[in-house]
């Protein structure tokens, strides 16, 4: 309860600070879509000691990031939007044995503009949302017959768990106008986020229907830092 305490305080109060904002050419309303690409780390540490003491190699806490997402902008100022992401991290092998984790997750945004200038947007963000990770161990085989299958095939296993999730975070982008007249702009995108993820309350994880006992109480928790590249439009207001 004290994380999330602390992200609904650190939101009021920047959007408390917007008061001292810049002069701004205030849209009425936008629409941005994008992809969105980067890194994200997560804390794994309790699951690689569970690996570890079973004789697996340790799985690295940092994961390529892609995704995608957009936004919309009302009233001149707030920011509402989705986003949705897919972490790949690498697989490392022990022996004859693969193991890897794939994560995913997704938020609703809320966000409110501090500062906008010559299509030049700085904003926090809010995400509420949920996300699952899948950890997969099995044999490091590259092909198998029908026949190896069916004679075997208990060949790995795959865990999973499923989390409810909060993502705190800032937003800095730019439009690049192609089109413009009057009634507002049209172009590409491009900005970069930075933020944290992380898990108030830790999922359980399970082998399909099957609950696992005993298992580590890890959340996907974390910083990251992404690139957005995508386009939208600006519906401007008073000619602006």
């Amino acid at each position: 309860m004290k994380a999330i305490r602390t992200v609904v305080f650190f939101f009021i109060a920047v959007c408390l600070l917007s008061g001292g904002a810049a002069a701004q050419d205030r849209a009425e309303k936008a629409g941005m879509g994008y992809s969105i690409f980067g890194q994200s780390y997560v804390g794994i540490d309790d699951l690689n000691e569970a690996l570890k003491g079973k004789g697996y190699g340790a799985l690295s806490d940092k994961f390529f990031s892609v995704g995608g997402g957009g936004h919309t902008i009302v009233n001149g100022r707030w920011i509402l939007g989705g986003e949705g992401h897919t972490l790949l991290g690498d697989a490392v092998v022990t022996g004859d044995v693969t193991s890897s984790l794939m994560i995913g997750y997704g938020f609703f945004d809320i966000g409110y503009l501090l500062f906008s200038k010559a299509d030049l947007n700085f904003y926090p963000l809010l995400g509420i949302g949920g996300g699952g990770m899948s950890l997969n161990i099995g044999e490091d085989i590259a092909m198998i017959s029908m026949d190896e299958a069916l004679d075997n095939p208990n060949r790995g296993i795959s865990l999973s768990t499923a989390e409810f999730l909060l993502n705190i975070g800032v937003g800095l982008d730019y439009l690049i106008a192609f089109g413009r007249d009057e009634t507002g702009r049209g172009g590409m995108l491009l900005g970069v986020r930075a933020g944290y993820t992380f898990s108030p309350f830790s999922g359980g994880w399970s082998v399909g229907d099957v609950e696992v006992t005993g298992a580590p109480e890890i959340g996907i928790t974390g910083p990251y830092i992404r690139i957005m590249i995508g386009g939208g439009g600006v519906a401007v207001q008073n000619g602006s």
